[in-house]
């Protein structure tokens, strides 16, 4: 197995790609805290972790509190006895922004959310892998970390756009720092895939097809598909691979 004795700590671990990890890491080996805000969907998945043979734990935490953060941190290598692995999966969009947002507010919580979101977790989490030996992360950016949104999907002052930018800046400085460590950080950019963050969008049959037209593959991601590219990035088969953004997209920034 890749992941065998690993410990991994994932957020957004609840739904869509941080399910798909969850479930697929824990199949490789690894001992998985699954970290949602949502305590029941991360509960869903740690038991089904469990009742198909594997390790896991359900942890609620919001990913712009450090009290929350040092919290599951804690829990995990105080169950588990370390932590090697963390996927920052936890991540939202401006359409889920609450209905009395304005725009101001829904860029701050997008940016709150996505960056400070992944930055937290990580900046506690190295000091765990640190006394783990070493370690590796997996942030979650977007092709739109690499490239300007189509004009169909945006006005250019997309909140989402803007913080998968961050995501990219942050995994690059944060690997530089950390390399002679032990520690490798390294991105992943998906395409449109088949998960909640897009729910909206599918549901508009026009979108859906203009979105699967965007891709030279003709199709959307699976939320597996990105999961099992983080299981490279996790394993010590990515041994000599950080500071990088590995794209996922069915060709979309090839064009």
């Amino acid at each position: 197995m890749r992941l065998e004795n690993k410990v991994a700590l994932i957020t957004g671990g609840g739904s869509g790609i941080g399910q798909a990890s969850s479930e697929l890491f824990a199949r490789e080996g690894a001992a998985v805290g699954v970290c949602d805000l949502n305590a029941d969907t991360a509960e869903t998945v740690a038991a089904r972790i469990r009742d198909a043979g594997g390790r896991a734990i359900a942890l609620q935490a919001d990913v712009t509190s450090r009290d929350d953060v040092e919290r599951v941190v804690d829990a995990v290598v105080g169950e588990f006895g370390g932590l090697n692995i963390l996927v920052n999966s936890a991540g939202v969009s401006d359409r889920g922004a609450p209905a009395e947002y304005d725009t101001d507010q829904t860029w701050q919580w997008v940016m709150d959310i996505n960056v400070k979101g992944t930055l937290l977790p990580s900046r506690i989490a190295v000091e765990a892998m640190r006394k783990s030996g070493g370690g590796s992360i997996i942030n979650l950016s977007s092709i739109y970390g690499l490239v300007g949104r189509t004009a169909w999907l945006g006005d250019g002052f997309s909140a989402y756009a803007h913080s998968k930018g961050a995501v990219l800046q942050i995994t690059r400085d944060l690997a530089v720092k950390t390399a002679r460590e032990g520690i490798r950080v390294n991105a992943l950019c998906p395409g449109f895939a088949h998960t909640a963050l897009t729910a909206g969008l599918r549901d508009n049959p026009e979108l859906l097809g203009r979105m699967e037209e965007a891709h030279p593959m003709g199709r959307l991601g699976e939320a597996i598909e990105i999961a099992n590219c983080a299981l490279f990035l996790a394993s010590d088969e990515a041994s000599f691979v950080t500071g990088t953004a590995l794209s996922v997209d069915g060709g979309y920034t090839a064009q």
